[in-house]
């Protein structure tokens, strides 16, 4: 009987594009045993399943060594936050040597190309003083760039890296080549443009990989990671979560967060896990029930026997999960990328034509090598580099005008024909907080009298039922004595001896049920649910005019999950309720087309890296805030109208640009092949269609949103909805 498959998920060190990805993934896939490789370069991890009969870890790493980068065996989070800021100092440094020096010899070339008149000698020295100048920038800077493009061709996989890397190269030959005939006109100032370009992307985009591995890490620290525990000798002692033994007795207070799963000894309460599993209701607790880290203990202090370790409970599972949705992505790179890739194939396969043609027509290798050298020159490289990054430079400052952050640009290529949209409930649609939806007051009582005597005994409680009854029915100036918290309940007594006492009372709806008594006999009852956000039913219309199908997708129960399905104009159809963080991300990945969720908790973390498109709300919790390629800062649902019409002008943009870069590739290119181009021709034409892209990319946003969406991306995020009894 054969062993089952191995899988797991390492990282790679040394990964810098996505073109080299996509060239490591076939040299895994490719090799004897692999059943399955993907390997996703915004995380630098790579999700490997082999047999293990024919492979093993030690040939994985071999080969990938081979492949010029290293494997892992131990994905983690923390240590590729480490080796992106190392990654992303050594940017800064190169980019900083590149502008520094490539200004000097811009400075110098410039004087060459407005002052023809200098003399010749003078020329040519100040010409060889412009290459001098740009040797930093070509070596220091241009050293990672020229060693992608050896790996991407090692790979097959070339790229921006190959492409440019040819280009740099085609400037710095044509130039010598002009210094050694005794010319001025060199062109050290386009190959240090050239490579600073990339770097600043090649910045840019470290900084979003960063970001991918945070999300990761920011699941591993929802809470202080400590726990207050027994031990036989000490007595009850604070200890990180980490150093806790299976078995171990561990006290929760009441207030205090969970920070370990296990089983309730001693003690009953309740609890509020509303942040891992969407459940709006708090969940009574007694011996012998199981608690999650990450829960927090309303009522009463208990203590847990510990029954999963540290890093296997189930918040931690979750953290995982979230990587090998990161990971299974795999090394799919965006249109540009592969149009880069082609383009390289293309003029390297041109140069060698043209020179090839031009020696056999002239006999001349002179002029048979400049014309090959123009052809890479003239090659415009820096226009396609630009096609993305400045269009995502503005929707960067448009978004942010609009209260949206789109944390990671590729997201608008995966947006491009969207069909469904997934809505979390508890904390997207709602607003995470009770409110009281309806009062029901005893024969002889009135609403106003329920809740204005509720609200004399929760007035001064620190809870955030008390705060919706007070909240409710406002009890203005009168003076009133504060009320005092109860394990359950509150109470007051008034200045005339009355008591008054409000408790909860079970309630089958998925409702909480407070009942209000006076000197021991019931008044009435108040019903409170989790507050709709005020925005929820404007947001979803939005969305349906788009022609989305929109869904919810909740781990609260059925009850609460119609309630607010109905009031925002979902069928019941559309609502599934009681899902698990893993449903939730199982469901959007088993849905065709492109999918969009919108969560807040560390529940929605899976789903919304499931997503082709995760998007937080503003009241969202860090780790979901984290993993979310789109953040909304302020404002309420409607903002992922507002973030669809940004992605939907921002691919417009992107795809003028390449349309824009193709156009002067297809004009200029065949004039460099007969030799109608001179390399200064080429280096302005170059110049030109780089402005031609900038000018696309910068000019005024296409898309007017309109003032009604404006006005709500202004909104800071604090509107609430006042109940009405």
């Amino acid at each position: 009987m054969s062993a089952e498959p191995r899988q797991q998920l390492f990282a790679v060190d040394g990964l810098f594009c996505g073109g080299c990805a996509r060239g490591l993934e076939r040299r895994l896939g490719e090799t004897p045993g692999v059943l399955l490789a993907r390997v996703h370069h915004l995380s630098a991890s790579a999700l490997v399943r082999w047999e293990a009969q024919r492979c093993d870890v030690a040939y994985l790493r071999t080969v990938v060594r081979q492949a010029g980068y290293r494997l892992i065996e131990r994905a983690d989070p923390q240590d590729a936050v480490n080796r992106f800021d190392g990654q992303i100092r050594q940017l800064t440094l190169r980019l900083a040597v590149s502008v520094a020096f490539g200004m000097w010899a811009m400075a110098a070339a410039i004087v060459l190309y407005v002052t023809p008149s200098l003399g010749a000698d003078l020329a040519w020295r100040l010409a060889v003083a412009s290459g001098l100048l740009a040797l930093p920038a070509l070596l220091y800077g241009g050293w990672d760039i020229g060693r992608m493009a050896i790996r991407s061709v090692r790979l097959r996989a070339p790229g921006l890296d190959l492409l440019v890397t040819l280009g740099v190269g085609g400037a710095v030959s044509a130039s010598l080549g002009h210094l050694m005939a005794g010319d001025r006109h060199v062109y050290f100032d386009t190959a240090v443009m050239l490579i600073t370009l990339l770097l600043t992307g090649r910045l840019i985009e470290t900084h979003i990989r960063r970001g991918a591995a945070q999300a990761v890490v920011a699941m591993g620290r929802l809470f202080d990671d400590t726990a207050l525990v027994w031990r036989e000798a000490d007595g009850w002692q604070a200890l990180p979560s980490a150093s806790l033994r299976l078995g171990d007795r561990v006290r929760i207070p009441a207030g205090a967060v969970a920070t370990v799963d296990g089983r309730v000894v001693t003690g009953e309460s309740r609890l509020n896990a509303a942040v891992l599993n969407g459940e709006s209701a708090p969940r009574a607790i007694t011996p012998g029930d199981r608690v999650s880290a990450g829960a927090v203990n309303l009522d009463r202090m208990i203590e847990v026997s510990v029954d999963r370790d540290a890093g296997d409970r189930d918040v931690d599972r979750m953290g995982g999960r979230v990587a090998l949705e990161l990971a299974t992505r795999g090394g799919d790179e965006d249109r540009i990328a592969r149009l880069a890739g082609a383009l390289t194939q293309g003029l390297i396969l041109a140069s060698v034509l043209v020179t090839a043609a031009t020696l056999a027509l002239t006999a001349d290798v002179g002029e048979a090598v400049m014309r090959g050298l123009v052809v890479l020159l003239a090659a415009c490289p820096c226009a396609l580099a630009l096609a993305a990054p400045l269009a995502q430079a503005r929707l960067s400052a448009r978004a942010a005008e609009h209260g949206v952050r789109f944390s990671d640009p590729g997201v608008v290529d995966r947006m491009a024909g969207l069909r469904t949209v997934f809505l979390d409930k508890t904390g997207t649609l709602t607003l995470g907080r009770p409110e009281v939806v309806a009062v029901a007051p005893c024969p002889g009582w009135s609403v106003a009298q329920v809740l204005d005597l509720a609200a004399r005994a929760e007035t001064g409680v620190a809870h955030p039922l008390a705060q919706a009854v007070v909240a409710a029915a406002p009890i203005g100036d009168a003076v009133v004595v504060g009320g005092r918290r109860l394990d359950r309940g509150a109470e007051t007594t008034l200045a005339d001896g009355t008591h008054i006492h409000v408790g909860g009372v079970a309630s089958l709806q998925g409702e909480t049920r407070l009942r209000v008594t006076l000197d021991g006999l019931a008044i009435g009852d108040l019903l409170l649910a989790d507050a709709l956000d005020p925005s929820a039913a404007d947001g979803v219309a939005r969305l349906k005019r788009r022609g989305l199908q929109v869904a919810m997708a909740t781990g609260d129960a059925e009850g609460p999950a119609l309630a607010v399905a109905h009031r925002i104009g979902l069928d019941a159809a559309a609502v599934h309720w009681g899902c698990t963080p893993a449903d939730k991300a199982d469901r959007v990945r088993n849905t065709s087309g492109p999918v969009l969720f919108v969560g807040d908790g560390v529940n929605d973390a899976p789903a919304l890296t499931a997503a082709a498109c995760g998007v937080s709300v503003a009241r969202a919790h860090p780790a979901a805030t984290a993993t979310a390629a789109i953040v909304i800062l302020r404002g309420g649902l409607e903002q992922v109208d507002v973030a669809l019409s940004l992605a939907d002008e921002t691919r417009r943009t992107i795809r003028q640009n390449v349309v824009l870069a193709l156009a002067y590739n297809i004009v200029v290119l065949p004039l460099a092949a007969l030799g109608l181009l001179s390399p200064l021709g080429a280096a302005v034409a170059m110049t030109a269609s780089s402005l031609l892209v900038m000018l696309n990319a910068l000019r005024g946003p296409q898309t007017r949103l309109s003032r009604e969406t404006s006005s709500s991306a202004g909104d800071d995020g604090r509107r609430q909805a006042r109940p009405s009894p």
